[in-house]
């Protein structure tokens, strides 16, 4: 009966507990600059800011998850809203994959949502709402942060086409450069540094920059995530490897107690 427990909890009770929770709540912070284009100076004003990805589950349909996403950005001296750069979206996640589903949500949206449990060293195709597609995150090598062990992945595009500038009808182009470390058990990300620069097209061979973005996860925020992986990390390895073992051996001794015991009785 342990054994068959065992088996049972691995690969029907454990996925279903391993899902993204109904009640999702993750709120991530963000420190960096934007440097954007003034027109009447034509040089790039820049902005100390700090911004805030606060994401909430509000329903479950067909065991994708709607999640209510709202980033809100504020100058990081004066401390006043800056809503030019605020965002407010809905996201449709499997629960189970943690990919993007498309049909819902308030766009189609593929790729992952955040990086699955048990992460592999590949390539993972990763929603970037930047350049409105999925792009490659590149598995780039093993590394310990804070005394936790994580993979690293790398997202580095040049040159991508994201349409035309809204006023002037020139074409825009993005370079992307993120730097992610991710926990691979859970698949928690625990740091991320991002670099987004978008540039027009005036003419062949030309490029202006006019937004810049650089941002990194706060040092509080990278510590309550390594603390959330640590803990996560743990319940899955006690639930998928050392209780299972551990369930699955007192099972197979007590059934050879039990061999035994017939055999002597016999």
């Amino acid at each position: 009966m342990l054994i068959v427990f065992s088996l049972v909890w691995l690969f029907v009770i454990f996925p279903l507990m391993a899902k993204l929770p109904a009640d999702h709540h993750k709120v991530v912070n963000m420190e960096g600059t934007y440097k954007v284009m003034n027109p009447q100076t034509q040089n790039l004003d820049e902005i100390p800011v700090n911004v805030e990805r606060e994401q909430q589950a509000v329903e479950i349909q067909d065991n994708v998850l709607i999640i209510n996403q709202t980033v809100t950005a504020s100058h990081a001296l004066a401390g006043m809203e800056l809503p030019q750069f605020g965002l407010t979206e809905v996201l449709g996640v499997d629960r189970s994959t943690r990919e993007y589903i498309p049909g819902y949500g308030d766009m189609d949206r593929s790729g992952q949502f955040c990086f699955p449990s048990e992460v592999e060293e590949e390539a993972y195709s990763v929603w970037m709402p930047s350049a409105g597609r999925p792009l490659e995150a590149n598995f780039t090598g093993e590394e310990d942060i804070q005394g936790l062990r994580v993979f690293t992945f790398k997202i580095s595009k040049q040159g991508l086409d994201i349409g035309t500038q809204q006023g002037t009808g020139l074409p825009q182009v993005l370079d992307i450069d993120i730097d992610m470390k991710v926990e691979p058990i859970s698949g928690t990300t625990v740091y991320t540094k991002s670099i987004n620069t978008i540039k027009v097209v005036p003419a062949a061979g030309m490029e202006t920059t006019v937004y810049d973005s650089s941002l990194i996860f706060t040092d509080d925020t990278i510590a309550d995530l390594i603390d959330t992986a640590e803990s996560a990390r743990t319940q899955m390895l006690w639930a998928t490897v050392y209780g299972f073992w551990l369930v699955i051996g007192v099972g197979i001794v007590l059934t050879l107690v039990g061999v035994i015991g017939i055999v002597r009785a016999r």
